[in-house]
């Protein structure tokens, strides 16, 4: 496809769902290199897309009522407009583009007279990862020019402001490595652990694993529940980082762990953009299996799934299976992990047992 000159992608949902669409936004600038590509999303993804090296525009489309928004897209005068999540709003604004063509997922019987290069994906049958369904739709531009050029490419960015932020709080907190980042707080799309079961988790941790600080992470709008699981393991080496800036002070954080620990949820996927040792917890349900919302593009991932072998009733909001069984095989992968991260690391002599008793002296037998 030629004279391709603007292209606007819609991501307009939550963190994790953009950040599993990164590749997407990649792959269209590889695509058509010259083009200049603009980016809707909510305004807190602003800061994740608007640090995207290769994306020229970006635009809250909170900052907007719809009619206004509406009326100002046919101003960027796109020639393409794909839709990697859709809506009635999204279907109003491809609408509204002008675009000749236009690109989204065909579900509800409108986007059938919509997107005039749509893809029939059927995500709820959640045979692929979110990210590939993504890529799909951009496939759609061109399959041949998309199958030479491709590349993976799921990276994140902050600044050194972010970087500076961090730094100012581990300092303060005299916190060094190694460090384990716990991010307990979900949007609810996903079954989570209940706050008594992250603070038995976090003491589990802390007894087991010596000379490792915990840092629990949230937005300074959950800090009640954040002081709630500090208060409850009572342990000089848990502390509370409430981000009250943007979200990319979360992602210099999470860079900063030997380990995370989270579940399904936008962290979760930040760690894996900055290819950190990650565990997580997932459920088995389909919809919400690693294998529609895992990590995308990263392998050091391991999945702790309570409800494997067990029947869960999906309308509760925690796992009714997660059992000590479950938190005994969270605490011993994490503590393997550290310990990988312990022995990899590029200052370990491999040829001295004293360095081996000193450099694992953290991990309690």
């Amino acid at each position: 496809m030629k004279d391709i000159k603007r292209i606007i992608i819609s991501r307009t949902d939550k963190i994790g769902d953009l950040v599993l669409s990164i590749p997407s936004f990649f792959m269209v600038k590889k695509m058509y290199p010259s083009a200049e590509i603009t980016v809707l999303v909510r305004k807190y993804n602003y800061e994740i897309v608007k640090n995207l090296p290769y994306i020229d525009r970006v635009v809250k489309i909170d900052d907007y009522r719809r009619v206004e928004l509406i009326e100002k897209i046919k101003y960027f005068k796109a020639d393409v407009f794909i839709a990697l999540y859709n809506d009635e709003f999204v279907m109003q604004l491809a609408k509204a583009s002008g675009a000749r063509v236009k690109i989204g997922p065909l579900s509800k019987i409108k986007s059938f007279f919509i997107y005039n290069k749509g893809v029939l994906q059927k995500r709820s049958k959640s045979i692929k990862n979110e990210a590939e369904y993504n890529l799909d739709l951009v496939k759609k531009l061109d399959s041949k020019r998309f199958d030479d050029l491709f590349e993976l490419n799921t990276e994140i960015y902050y600044e050194e402001k972010h970087r500076k932020a961090v730094e100012i709080f581990l300092k303060e907190k005299k916190i060094k490595s190694p460090i384990l980042v716990i991010n307990p707080f979900m949007g609810g799309s996903a079954k989570n652990l209940s706050d008594e079961q992250y603070i038995e988790l976090i003491k589990s941790i802390l007894e087991k694993i010596k000379k490792l600080d915990i840092v629990l992470t949230c937005h300074i709008s959950e800090d009640e529940r954040g002081d709630k699981i500090l208060a409850g393991v009572d342990n000089e080496r848990l502390h509370l980082y409430a981000n009250g800036g943007d979200l990319l002070n979360l992602a210099a954080m999470i860079d900063r762990a030997d380990v995370y620990f989270g579940g399904s949820t936008g962290p979760t996927h930040i760690a894996g953009s900055l290819k950190k040792s990650i565990v997580a917890v997932y459920p088995n349900k389909k919809t919400q299996a690693p294998l529609r919302w895992g990590v995308f593009g990263h392998k050091d991932v391991t999945y702790i799934v309570p409800d494997r072998d067990k029947k869960e009733n999906y309308k509760h909001k925690f796992f009714d299976s997660y059992t000590d069984e479950t938190r005994v095989e969270i605490v011993s992968a994490i503590e393997k992990k550290l310990l990988t991260q312990t022995l990899t690391d590029k200052n370990f002599d491999t040829d001295s047992t004293d360095k081996l008793k000193i450099n694992t002296d953290f991990i309690k037998r």
